[in-house]
């Protein structure tokens, strides 16, 4: 019965009650536990009781995509009722160094660089990036594995699809976010030189910026990064703009890649894995966040700010508080799910049973895919009336003068550096950025995400405050933008005693362009320091939260109806009294199953040591779902008006103790006025349909 219902709602627009109503009901993702390693056939079936709803099948790299392979590998997650993800498809091509190979380190081939570059620091070919993201031999092989993987995969998982195809995992234009002068192979540089002709209209203007003495576009040569560390402040524009258009090249290969698997199935979502922090290597989040749809990986505030439509994932190695907490919060941003990684194979046992890792995470798991999630993915992040600046060309210079500084010091070689020495590198950017979302945060303000190209006055219209973190790089036009902004009576802040002191290619103003406009200026982005701040331009939310503990309050909107998320800012020992205070009286009630909203000002809980309460806020009571037979099938339906713009409804099959299976849980997104027909459930078995907003439900017979 429930793998009818689950097909059913895989081509759920096919099967409603009426055109109207199948444009306002459609089958909703769930929360994803995906469990990485492969198991034995028989440990398949225990999977969905500990609340694991997917597994992994690696894509075939070494010899052309094999039908009868992918069949064998899928069938024990459909038997069972799971999803699959194909990771690794072009590992080769995105993470040429940095990819498991037998007997070697995983970036035996990027040390392997660092070591000739000790040895012979002016062999051109060091910096040449092999294979080239830019190779046209390469593009076509890589085109063709990807089309092919996805074409086959979705003949196979037929009426759905994978959760997503995985273009590499830890991807980057060298070891991941290593930072190196990559790639100055033929190909790349021509592109270069390209791409420096939209940038500059003639060779003469690139040598004014450059301080250079180029007789032709053929000449052009970017700096090298030792090159930049000994050169004058003056002008670095030669090394930024390699670095910036290395950026573009490694995610306009990721676009690449996206097509090559639309090719093959124009809705398979397309992914990376093993996302950085913000920094070299190619991880600019303005560009990476625009170049696919699925993100693993990674700062969940800074990328989900910046495109709110991609699917976010993380990965997880225990099971701890610490864990649980930093699963709901991951939630709270957005994340559709998280990836297992079993090394030490305590999960589940060959016959099936939890292990020891399983068993403490089935609750969590379970909870994670109860609907809650999916209630605030179908929502809509509430953003207050404040922007904040993601300057990838700040980070850059950022990044560069500390190298210097550091040479000059007698500090280690640039060249030394390794992906684990950026990822640590918490520098005075980073500082600023991530110190600017933790005091936004605890303000209970998620900020407007912008990035160069689009601060404009235009999108800086409907804001009252602007934070810039760490911003010493602007362009003429961000200076605009900023200088306006801060005229017209709205508040800026900033960190840097003297933004924008250099321009977007890394050149020195003699001047600092925003002198004489009024700027606050804050040594720390810290809830504390921008308190004050924020009250005096009027932003602060005006739901007060009362808590023994820190907390992190979000809010998200759902047609006129409101939800607060508060959760504990880190793991607590135990619960904690929490008090919710609002302006006005209201409908308000925790999200999920429970009583009725009640009418009142406020709410007093107990906030849990690791996950959010989640309150809803409706103008009016909420209606309940209603189940009526109609023929052989059950309609679904709401029983009367309702404010909010798209409910989540669990879909439960219930046994004859009327005990409901968590492998059986289905969601459905429905529109106040929709209505759903489903399959009568079978003799012995009763359907229970949940309203997570509400807390109402209905079971048939």
């Amino acid at each position: 019965m429930f793998s009818q219902l689950r097909a059913l709602l895989a081509c759920l627009p096919l099967l409603l009650s009426g055109a109207a109503a199948a444009a306002e009901t459609e089958a909703w993702p769930n929360y994803e536990v995906i469990l990485y390693q492969r198991q034995p056939d028989t440990a398949y079936p225990g999977l969905p009781r500990l609340g694991i709803s997917g597994g992994m099948i690696l894509g075939q790299r070494d010899s052309p995509a094999d039908p009868a392979w992918i069949r064998e590998r899928v069938a024990p997650f459909r038997a069972n009722g799971l999803g699959w993800y194909v990771e690794n498809v072009a590992t080769d091509f995105y993470s040429a160094y940095h990819r498991w190979t037998p007997h070697r380190p995983v970036n035996w081939l990027f040390t392997e660089a660092q070591r000739r570059y000790r040895e012979n620091p002016g062999d051109p070919t060091i910096f040449q990036r092999d294979p080239s993201l830019l190779d046209p031999t390469w593009r076509a092989r890589i085109a063709r594995r990807l089309t092919t993987h996805a074409r086959l995969h979705r003949m196979i998982a037929a009426p759905g699809r994978p959760f997503f195809l995985d273009l590499g995992d830890e991807p980057g234009i060298a070891d991941l976010a290593a930072e190196w002068d990559f790639d100055r192979g033929p190909a790349s540089l021509a592109a270069f030189r390209r791409w420096l002709r939209g940038h500059y209209p003639s060779v003469a203007a690139l040598n004014a910026r450059w301080h250079s003495a180029f007789a032709n576009w053929d000449a052009v040569l970017p700096m090298t990064t030792a090159q930049a560390i000994a050169a004058p402040e003056t002008s670095f524009a030669p090394w930024v703009d390699f670095k910036a258009f290395m950026d573009e090249s490694f995610a306009e290969a990721i676009r690449f890649g996206r097509a090559a698997v639309r090719a093959g199935d124009p809705a398979l979502p397309v992914a990376i894995a093993g996302g950085q922090m913000p920094g070299t290597g190619g991880w600019n989040y303005a560009l990476l966040a625009q170049a696919v749809d699925v993100i693993e990986g990674g700062p969940a505030e800074v990328i989900g700010g910046l495109n709110p439509a991609l699917d976010l994932y993380t990965t997880s190695h225990e099971a701890s508080p610490t864990e649980w907490h930093r699963l709901w919060q991951l939630a709270l941003l957005g994340h559709r799910g998280v990836v297992l990684w079993d090394g030490e194979a305590d999960i589940i046992a060959a016959d099936g049973t939890p292990g020891p890792r399983g068993a403490v995470s089935a609750p969590h798991f379970q909870a994670l895919r109860s609907g809650l999630s999916a209630q605030l993915r179908a929502s809509t992040v509430e953003r207050a009336s404040v922007g904040i600046l993601y300057s990838q060309p700040s980070f850059r210079l950022r990044w560069l003068l500390d190298r210097r500084s550091e040479a000059g010091a007698g500090g280690p070689p640039w060249n030394t550096r390794t992906s684990e020495t950026e990822w640590k590198d918490d520098n005075a950017w980073r500082q600023a950025l991530f110190g600017a979302i933790d005091g936004l945060a605890g303000a209970g303000i998620r900020p407007h995400w912008l990035t160069p190209e689009r601060l404009t006055p235009a999108t800086l219209a409907g804001l009252h405050i602007l934070v810039l973190p760490h911003s010493i790089a602007l362009s003429d036009a961000e200076v605009a933008a900023i200088r306006g902004f801060a005229n017209s009576g709205r508040i800026v802040i900033a960190d840097a005693a003297k933004p924008g002191l250099f321009d977007n290619h890394g050149v020195r103003r003699s001047v600092p362009p925003l002198d004489g406009v009024p700027i606050r200026h804050l040594a720390h982005f810290a809830k504390a320091d921008l308190m004050p701040v924020l009250a005096a331009a009027g932003v602060l939310p005006e739901t007060e939260v009362d808590a023994t503990v820190p907390v992190e309050t979000r809010f998200y909107r759902n047609g006129v109806l409101r939800l607060v998320a508060v959760q504990a800012a880190k793991p607590q020992p135990g619960p904690s009294p929490l008090t919710l205070r609002l302006p006005a009286k209201t409908h308000l009630r925790p999200l999920g199953p429970g009583p009725a909203a009640a009418l009142a000002d406020q709410a007093s809980v107990t906030l849990d040591p690791v996950r959010p309460t989640i309150f809803v806020l409706s103008p009016i009571p909420l209606p309940a779902p209603k189940l009526t037979r109609v023929g052989q099938g059950v309609r679904l339906s709401l029983d009367g008006p309702s404010p909010a713009a798209r409910h989540i409804l669990r879909l439960d099959l219930l046994d004859a103790d009327g005990q409901a299976d968590p492998a059986r849980l289905r969601l459905v997104a429905m529109r106040p006025d929709a209505a759903l027909t489903l399959p009568a459930p079978p003799p012995g078995r009763r359907l229970r349909a949940t309203d997570l907003l509400g807390g109402g439900e209905a079971v048939l017979p």
